[in-house]
């Protein structure tokens, strides 16, 4: 499903960055949402990198179709200096033939988004509403048990509306939402170490928002203790990276992603596993 957001920004956040550096230059409302590092080097078109890149991403796409359990795989094909290391991670709730269309779109994008004049980037994270792919001529984030590879930040060009209150109180929502779909991907379903979530509003006491929908997913190779740590660190920092009363954002990474969205119906399919309401917390 589309997600509610008018207008995304994207950023990419380096291990060594601070998160009170980040800058949110406008990015085209289309997918892939990329992100493009070519301090990792450039190849050219037609070169031995791009072959074993585009054999990795038709690699990648078959064997996380084939997991229907996990709809995840890693992976590196050639030798220096043209090896390609990669991972595609689609979102928990797919289908196997929703996983192969991303899986598709990611092999058709790969090699077209990180483009320019001196060559195309050999570090590229692709963030799509269905999947996240990531390719590097360096495996680091392959082996590594949090995202500080790299994350790629997304978020709403809109805003929720009223006043230091109404903000106050969205916040404490998503914040409490995004910790209880934590606990519930990471001791419910240790296994795909994936949950949905929402939150149901109440008019009287949520003015200016209702229902907020939520998504905590890690790759399925980490155990449930990197992963909670994973995701937890991202959540300690929501709210010093994004903005306070934005309706929607993720911080997508190779090894834990988390997502929140304010909206009329949810981003992903089938009922939300954990469910909160207004008038019970």
């Amino acid at each position: 499903m589309q997600p509610r957001c008018t207008l995304i920004h994207a950023v990419a956040v380096v291990a060594a960055a601070a998160a009170a550096a980040l800058l949110l230059p406008p990015l085209a409302a289309g997918q892939p949402w990329p992100t493009c590092d070519t301090s990792a080097g450039t190849y050219k078109a037609g070169s031995a990198y791009e072959s074993n890149l585009r054999d990795l991403a038709a690699a990648l796409r078959a064997g996380a179709a084939a997991s229907p359990s996990a709809l995840f795989a890693t992976g590196i094909r050639g030798g220096a200096p043209d090896a390609v290391y990669g991972l595609l991670l689609c979102r928990g709730d797919l289908s196997v033939s929703d996983c192969f269309d991303c899986g598709t779109r990611v092999l058709a994008d790969v090699g077209r988004v990180c483009g320019g004049r001196h060559g195309r980037a050999k570090d590229v994270a692709l963030v799509y509403n269905q999947c996240y792919a990531r390719f590097s001529n360096k495996g680091d984030f392959l082996a590594a048990t949090d995202n500080a590879g790299g994350e790629t930040l997304l978020i709403s060009g809109t805003n929720i509306t009223g006043g230091a209150g109404v903000v106050a109180a969205y916040d404490r929502a998503v914040t409490e939402l995004l910790a209880a779909t934590v606990r519930y991907a990471v001791e419910e379903n240790p296994a795909r170490l994936f949950a949905t979530g929402q939150r149901v509003g109440d008019d009287a006491r949520d003015p200016g928002f209702r229902n907020i929908y939520s998504m905590a997913q890690c790759s399925p190779d980490l155990p449930p203790a990197s992963c909670r740590r994973c995701l937890d660190g991202v959540l300690a920092r929501w709210w010093q990276v994004f903005p306070l009363n934005g309706e929607g954002a993720r911080v997508a990474g190779a090894r834990c992603y988390l997502r929140s969205e304010l909206g009329v119906g949810p981003f992903y399919t089938g009922a939300p596993m954990v469910v909160l309401r207004a008038d019970k917390v």
